[in-house]
């Protein structure tokens, strides 16, 4: 069942002219982590709403989260022929989901890691200038633009702790994602290639313990990664996704028909994507008085790298920041936010703003409409070659399923 009449809602009351804003406190994305605590016996904060559960039973042993990085709600609707979306479709509940804001791997991932809100944690999009060290940083990756790790500690890089470390002691956790993280709270089983993720997800979910409550988490970035270079519409694409689908369909088969009762499945995305046009996308630096006008770090460098090309936080000289604004304005088809006003608007979060995320915004931040926008030349020219990108507040974007059924129902087992 798809649940068209929530999209419907979300829009009625969060999108303007083309912008939808997080729908923080009812079908966010960053709810769903809280929303699986409460699954596993645990209260963490805020949960979905009950709707994104119609018609099914939820008393489990297990929950299986896998999140698909970069399934937009839209790239769910009309990739609808791929067997395993159809019967997650059929035979269970799509509930549309916002993003938060900004729709970047680094901010939601950090937001459902952490069970916090952007406002809270402070990661403002995959590129970060933190000005307590006076660096820019790659959220993820931990490094600067030269490969080094900055000067602040990894736990720094969000103002948050683990969020499954609030799970009850007795919740057996496994990650199977292609890299180590939260060791000290979960059985880790990484693997590299897409063709690996299969075997490796049967593995996870035949080591959970016999009578346990457990959770696993199943991360999958291959997607994410063929929609920046080729787009949604591509044939890449749509090959990947059918891979990851027929991955995901061996993990489930490998599985005793008993567990799989037992088990409830979640899959889910923290971004869509929307394709841009590389041949029109946007060279800052040849915007002049933007140049001119970029606040200098201490060792006297334009301040360039904050966000990302649909969300690029402007770190500005003092007295610059109107003139910069009307010249932005004026030139791109794009929202040019002060500061000030977005925080106004909560759309961070509806939470306090913490002192690192207050710290870190850019004098300005702008959100393009349907192109990217970035610093080409000399410094990054490849993010404007990119097809599909995210990070803004298009529909494309901000929109990502969430998809619940017994993986009893999804598997072949009937």
């Amino acid at each position: 069942m798809f649940q068209s009449g929530v999209e419907e809602r979300l829009r009625d009351e969060y999108e303007e002219d083309g912008y939808l804003r997080p729908a923080y406190d009812s079908f966010c994305f960053a709810n769903v982590p809280h929303t699986v605590a409460s699954m596993l016996g645990t209260e963490t904060g805020r949960t979905l709403p009950d709707e994104a559960f119609a018609g099914l039973e939820t008393d489990v042993e297990t929950v299986l989260v896998v999140l698909i990085d970069g399934l937009g709600l839209n790239r769910w609707r009309s990739e609808r022929d791929v067997p395993l979306l159809e019967r997650l479709t059929e035979r269970g509940t799509v509930t549309p989901l916002t993003s938060v804001y900004p729709s970047e791997t680094a901010a939601a991932m950090t937001s459902y890691h952490t069970g916090t809100l952007p406002a809270e944690h402070g990661v403002i999009g995959w590129n970060v200038y933190e000005p307590t060290v006076g660096e820019s940083f790659e959220a993820l990756p931990f490094v600067t633009k030269d490969g080094r790790q900055p000067g602040l500690e990894p736990e720094s890089v969000a103002d948050a702790d683990p969020w499954v470390a609030q799970l009850d002691s007795a919740v057996d956790v496994h990650y199977v994602t292609g890299f180590p993280q939260h060791q000290q709270y979960a059985t880790i089983h990484e693997y590299e290639p897409i063709e690996a993720l299969g075997p490796t997800l049967e593995g996870a979910l035949t080591a959970t313990e016999d009578g346990s409550p457990s959770y696993v988490f199943a991360y999958v970035p291959h997607l994410d990664a063929a929609a920046h270079e080729h787009g949604t519409a591509s044939g890449p694409y749509r090959e990947t996704l059918e891979e990851v689908s027929a991955q995901l369909e061996r993990a489930f088969d490998g599985v005793d028909a008993e567990t799989a009762a037992e088990t409830l499945l979640v899959v889910t995305a923290d971004h869509g994507h929307l394709d841009t046009d590389p041949e029109r996308n946007v060279d800052l630096t040849e915007i002049e008085v933007l140049e001119e006008s970029l606040a200098r770090d201490p060792a006297g460098e334009p301040i360039r790298y904050a966000g990302s090309p649909r969300n690029v936080h402007l770190h500005l000289q003092e007295g610059t920041v109107e003139n910069v604004r009307e010249t932005l304005t004026s030139r791109l088809e794009a929202r040019v936010y002060r500061r000030e006003r977005l925080l106004e608007m909560d759309l961070f979060g509806d939470r306090s703003p913490s002192a690192t995320l207050e710290r870190r915004i850019g004098d300005l931040v702008v959100v393009p409409r349907d192109l990217g926008v970035w610093y080409g030349g000399e410094h990054e020219p490849e993010e404007l070659d990119l097809v599909g990108m995210h990070g803004g507040l298009s529909p494309a974007e901000m929109l990502v399923p969430f998809a619940v059924a017994r993986l009893h129902d999804v598997g072949q087992y009937k």
